[in-house]
């Protein structure tokens, strides 16, 4: 915390925050910035989005295909997938690491629930893991 004094910048009395240059928060914030205030350089500088765009693979465009002509069942347990269409419905049978020629197949695409997708990709399995 700083001591009451002069700020040697702006000459306001106030709390003192850099006691070696004698500045108070907005002179030193401006010391720090090249001159800038809060504000300017809030302005001056611009952030990432904390939503970052994820590259075009085409599954969801697929994804919305195999919606559409499929029926909205769970292809293990037979459930039925409620809607809206959610992208842990669709599982590929064979992983996108394992065989990325095969990442816009269809036929390499199945509509799982969500706890048949964990099964799946996770290989938990009930009655063996649960006791």
């Amino acid at each position: 915390m700083g001591v009451k004094g002069v700020c040697r910048r702006c000459g306001r009395e106030t709390v003192i925050v850099n006691r070696t240059h004698c500045l108070c928060d907005s002179c030193n914030y401006r010391r720090l910035h090249n001159g800038l205030s809060r504000l300017e350089y809030k302005l001056a500088v611009k952030r990432p989005s904390s939503q970052t765009r994820r590259k075009c693979t085409g599954e969801a465009e697929l994804f919305k295909e195999i919606w559409a002509e499929r029926a909205h069942i769970c292809s293990h347990c037979g459930r039925q997938l409620p809607s809206p269409m959610r992208v842990g419905y669709f599982s590929h049978i064979h992983s996108k690491g394992a065989r990325p020629d095969l990442r816009l197949c269809k036929d390499n695409i199945e509509l799982l629930c969500l706890e048949c997708h964990a099964r799946h990709e996770f290989g938990f399995n009930y009655e063996r893991d649960s006791r």
